[in-house]
């Protein structure tokens, strides 16, 4: 089985067709495989990638914390594979380069690196400079550098697991050959970006700075060991001998400086470890094929508890309050009602002529009788007001002390949000 270990970085791609492209690649082989996708939270397309990833089948997506480095992003990624070999590659990964790489593992290559192919011009001075780099990496006692790409590599099964045994050499373990015992290749490709970043394109500038240092160190000592002699009937002075030692010390020392320079330019931010010597990695979530995105249904969730929580809630003392309120009203529209009759009956006798209004005559003991009639009539009226005034002032004083027992209920709608798990 082969993993497809691929470090999501990039923008500049239709992730539906690149997906695609990988997948119809490795079907070439007719081998089992999977993808595994290796992603920051802060990258830009990460919900387009987790519905590929859910959709197809074979696929998984490891999403880690933001700002994460790209040595524990492959460090993650290889630990998340299943048992068998991985390629290691980058979403902007030349698609022929990769093909080259299946074939020369299939025709029995364990290990599969790549390097960028200079001009002759140019390459002369790069090989140089990798000359000079090999030999500080030898003073230095440590191992030799292929000086090859190190995120695009293809690695055995023991060489994964070399490398996820030991995480604060999980990328000195790709520049080096991590198993020298099985068989490994180089190659040397023109192409292995499609878009390559500055840094990707200009990989081998330090490489030729140090070869054009170290061409004029050797016409230097050339100079001062045989050129000079020869002019001087084949004798060394004591100067000369002194300058070419200091000459080969400085060169030594410039070696190591610089291989060591070069060697942790190459490593790049390390894998945190803790004091137990574990990689201290931040997964926040794993999308397999078939499964379901979780953050677009507790959206909806979100919606709805809103909804809910917008509605405004009936309390029967609301209703309380409502219907002391529609008495009061139906008693004072009552009021209004009689006083604008008594109103209209004045306006109309105000206007009938004095001379047609009949005046009954009646015997002198009859209008002492009718006007007692009268007095009692507007003192029965005067009590009658004055109930209806006290009944008033009676629901009035109900009305206030039931709204001074009972809080008034605020109508103005909720606008907060309900709080949903992370």
């Amino acid at each position: 089985m082969i993993s497809l270990v691929v470090t999501a970085d990039t923008k500049n791609y239709n992730l539906v067709e690149r997906d695609q492209a990988f997948a119809n690649l490795m079907i070439q082989f007719k081998q089992p495989f999977e993808i595994v996708y290796v992603a920051n939270a802060d990258y830009g397309f990460l919900g387009e990638l987790k519905k590929i990833v859910s959709n197809n089948p074979n696929r998984k997506l490891v999403v880690t914390a933001p700002s994460t480095n790209i040595n524990t992003q492959i460090y993650t990624g290889l630990d998340q594979t299943e048992s068998g070999d991985c390629l290691l590659i980058t979403m902007d990964t030349d698609v022929e380069l990769i093909k080259k790489m299946l074939m020369k593992h299939f025709d029995g290559a364990d290990l599969v690196f790549v390097k960028k192919k200079e001009n002759w011009f140019k390459s002369f001075f790069v090989g140089l400079g990798r000359a000079t780099y090999q030999i500080g990496l030898r003073l230095l006692g440590r191992g030799r550098d292929l000086c090859c790409d190190p995120r695009v590599v293809l690695l055995n099964n023991r060489s994964v697991n070399t490398i996820i045994l030991n995480p604060v050499l999980s990328k000195a373990l790709r520049l080096v050959n991590p198993d020298p015992e099985r068989e490994a290749r180089v190659l040397t490709e023109e192409k292995l970006y499609d878009n390559p970043t500055p840094s990707q394109q200009n990989s081998n500038n330090s490489f030729m700075a140090l070869g054009i240092v170290s061409l004029f160190y050797i016409i230097a000592l050339f100079v001062m060991a045989i050129i000079f002699p020869i002019f001087n009937s084949g004798l060394y002075t004591v100067w000369i001998l002194v300058g070419i030692i200091v000459w080969v010390i400085l060169g030594v020392i410039g070696a190591v400086v610089v291989a060591r320079f070069i060697y942790n330019t190459r490593l790049g931010i390390p894998v945190a470890i803790n004091l137990a010597n574990e990689p201290v990695i931040n997964i926040e979530e794993i999308v397999r094929g078939g499964d379901t995105i979780e953050f677009a249904e507790e959206e909806h969730e979100a919606d709805a508890v809103e909804e809910s929580e917008l509605e405004p809630e009936i309390m029967p003392e609301d209703i309380d309050i409502e219907a002391e309120y529609k008495d009061n009203t139906e008693t004072e529209e009552s009021k209004e009602a009689i006083k604008n009759k008594d109103e209209v009956d004045t306006k109309k006798l105000a206007t009938i002529p004095d001379n047609e209004i009949a005046v009954p005559e009646t015997p002198p003991a009859t209008k002492k009788s009718s006007a007692k009639a009268k007095t009692k009539k507007s003192s029965t009226t005067t009590k009658t007001t004055e109930k209806k005034e006290t009944t008033t002032k009676k629901s009035t004083k109900k009305s206030t002390a039931g709204t001074s027992k009972k809080p008034q209920i605020s109508k103005v709608k909720s606008t907060r949000s309900p709080k949903t798990k992370k």
